[in-house]
């Protein structure tokens, strides 16, 4: 089925990662004015695994995807110990936001074509 494919697991991962870090990024924002507030930092990673498993297709491909929280304590920005940049977490919010609505719109279109066939197809 389409939801179970590569495809849609790669787009829903991405869906979810940007979502954890919008969160994280806005987090960081709220504790801007926060004492020795130490920002959290986000990385999202796409790792390839070649598997051989005889129970499924013998060339099944294994895709790993790792969300990873850290926390940035080599830069101090402010003389109180806080060393948010609200710059840089308001452009990484925004991209954030942008990479999860190009998802999402794309993850549309592949419905939205799958639809398309199955509602004009005709299966004689």
């Amino acid at each position: 089925m389409i939801l179970d494919s590569f495809q849609f697991k790669a787009m829903e991962s991405g869906i979810k990662a940007m979502s954890v870090k919008q969160q994280v990024h806005t987090h960081n924002i709220a504790n801007l004015d926060t004492p020795d507030y130490k920002m959290k930092t986000f990385s999202f990673k796409n790792t390839m695994e070649n598997e051989m498993k005889l129970s499924d297709r013998k060339d099944r491909i294994e895709y790993k995807f790792e969300a990873e929280v850290g926390q940035k304590d080599n830069v101090e920005v402010l003389v109180d110990g806080n060393n948010v940049d609200i710059e840089n977490e308001n452009l990484e919010l925004y991209s954030a936001y942008l990479q999860q609505a190009a998802t999402i719109q794309k993850m549309n279109s592949v419905i939205s074509d799958y639809r398309y066939v199955l509602q004009n197809a005709s299966f004689k």
